[in-house]
């Protein structure tokens, strides 16, 4: 499919320009909850090391990141996502935090992020504390967001999603005429979530525990040691979240969402996709920035009818 494969090799280049010069790093910010879409960055960007033999030396959520990354002199990676601007304000400080105490000659990479400023001060907290810091790069995922950054950052790109890393998705056949995959959180510019509609699947009480006790180390160190584990540990945990995911979208014929991810999944397993745009034009800001000439099976509407 022309449209996959021409994803794949513009994310593809992009991160090949976002890691230049990088042949090992430190991972942090991983995806250690139940969105099911953080996880699938978090695969597509392994995916992408193991192809360009880049070693990945720690891999560590938000909460549970050792002290010695902060002291690193090899490159730090932040997690991509939907979480750059004050949406998330503890994933914030914790960007912030490691921007401030990462020696200034230690590269600093920020993975592809939409960007939110809800509020003034929350572009000023961007500004002073995280776009300031030398040796930083940072891509984003759609013109809005880049737009926004483009006199605040100077080494910054335009990348897609890393999900686009992961290609063609096999997924079983439906067996239902369409998914409805609404979030529920706030970023939900409501009017899709309904009795029809479904979320990110929950974790397993395995899961939630581990995410548990990341968060607890954030605030007892001494924690941590019983955190660290290897980045193939890791990222069996965002492949059980993205699998679950895919057995949810794969019911459908036909994917109903406000999930960017959701959207990209269900394209890049073939479906068809009607988009709903989240609270803050995360869907369509993608789509207008990336697919144009490319036509997938994806339209959008206001609203949707039963």
């Amino acid at each position: 499919m022309p449209y996959l494969e021409t994803m794949r090799q513009r994310t593809e280049a992009s991160f090949v320009e976002l890691h230049r010069g990088v042949t090992e790093l430190h991972y942090t910010q991983f995806p250690d909850h139940r969105n099911s879409g953080d996880s699938a960055i978090a695969l597509g960007q392994a995916r992408f090391w193991r192809a360009h033999d880049i070693a990945v030396r720690t891999t560590s959520s938000a909460g549970s990141m050792p002290e010695r990354v902060r002291d690193s002199s090899i490159p730090v990676l932040i997690q991509g996502g939907g979480n750059l601007g004050g949406l998330y304000p503890v994933l914030s400080e914790a960007r912030y935090e490691l921007a401030e105490r990462l020696p200034a000659d230690t590269l600093l990479i920020q993975a592809p992020q939409s960007v939110v400023f809800p509020t003034d001060a929350d572009r000023r907290a961007f500004s002073r504390r995280f776009a300031a810091r030398p040796n930083l790069r940072v891509a984003v995922r759609d013109q809005t967001s880049y737009d926004l950054l483009r006199d605040e950052v100077e080494d910054l790109s335009l990348s897609p999603d890393a999900v686009h890393l992961l290609g063609p998705i096999s997924a079983p056949e439906p067996t239902q005429r369409r998914i409805v995959i609404a979030r529920t959180d706030d970023e939900t510019a409501g009017g899709l979530a309904g009795s029809e509609s479904a979320d990110w699947p929950a974790d397993p009480l395995d899961l939630r525990a581990h995410e548990w006790l990341g968060w607890r180390a954030a605030k007892h160190p001494e924690l941590k040691p019983l955190m660290e584990r290897d980045h193939a540990t890791w990222m069996r945990r965002a492949e059980r979240r993205f699998d679950a995911a895919v057995r949810l979208i794969a019911r459908g014929e036909v994917v109903v969402t406000d999930r960017l991810h959701a959207m990209l999944i269900g394209l890049q397993m073939g479906r068809r996709v009607v988009a709903l745009d989240n609270n803050n034009r995360k869907l369509s800001n993608y789509a207008e920035t990336w697919f144009g000439d490319l036509q997938p099976r994806l339209r959008f509407e206001h609203t949707i009818r039963p």
